[in-house]
């Protein structure tokens, strides 16, 4: 059973093709005498770039399911500023127009990032996020690829 969320699958096809792939190349190159050294370093290069897309996707995942949610929370506080009645905490009236447009942009400036925060982790397999997994690759061609050189 294969337990993944969001994109996290592509982390274990990922691994199956360019893993093999790359074993097996590295396995006509090195040859057949020291057979688990290639599939150790096919695992091990795959893992780490593993590791570098699954950074990348979590970085651009989040920034772009927060940037649609500040969006429409953009229009939600230009209401409330166009209609007098903006807070950025509780008591507290700006004098102007433009200190609530300043207050309003720093404030949803802080809630992009809190946003961003809290949706990175989204692309997992087996619950671990997908830069994780390619490390846990990485290790475990590195123990194959061991082998290999001591066999």
């Amino acid at each position: 059973m294969v337990i993944w969320r969001g994109w996290g699958i592509l982390g274990l096809l990922f691994v199956l093709v360019v893993g093999v792939g790359l074993g097996g190349l590295f396995r006509l190159v090195i040859g057949e005498e020291r057979e688990p050294l290639p599939i150790g370093l096919g695992l091990a290069v795959a893992g780490l770039i593993l590791f570098f897309a699954g950074r990348w996707f979590q970085d651009w995942d989040a920034r772009r399911r927060a940037d649609k949610y500040i969006e429409s929370r953009r229009a939600e506080v230009a209401q409330t500023i166009a209609a007098g009645r903006f807070q950025p905490v509780p008591g507290y009236q700006p004098a102007t127009r433009e200190e609530a447009e300043q207050l309003g942009a720093e404030m949803l400036e802080k809630e992009h990032a809190q946003v961003v925060r809290k949706l990175r982790g989204h692309h997992t397999l087996f619950f671990i996020p997908m830069q994780y997994f390619g490390l846990v690759v990485v290790l475990i061609g590195g123990a194959i690829g061991a082998l290999g050189l001591a066999g």
